[in-house]
């Protein structure tokens, strides 16, 4: 998808050096990919923060074996 928006160049001259990726493009869809990343990663750290499980390091070390 093409489009046009105003991006801050020293911001983005930046992202290249710092990450040594080779092109404008590569630094924004590398940049989307880790902001949904993130989002997903947030989003189940919500979603299961409050899983328990029942056992005991014993219960698991005879499930283990």
């Amino acid at each position: 998808m093409k489009i046009t928006t105003n991006i801050d160049g020293t911001l983005l001259k930046k992202a290249i050096r710092e990450t040594g990726l080779k092109s404008q493009r590569i630094v924004l869809e590398s940049g989307l990919r880790n902001l949904l990343a993130d989002v997903h990663r947030k989003r189940f750290v919500r979603e299961f923060d409050e899983f328990r499980v029942d056992f005991s390091l014993k219960d698991l070390k005879l499930r283990r074996a």
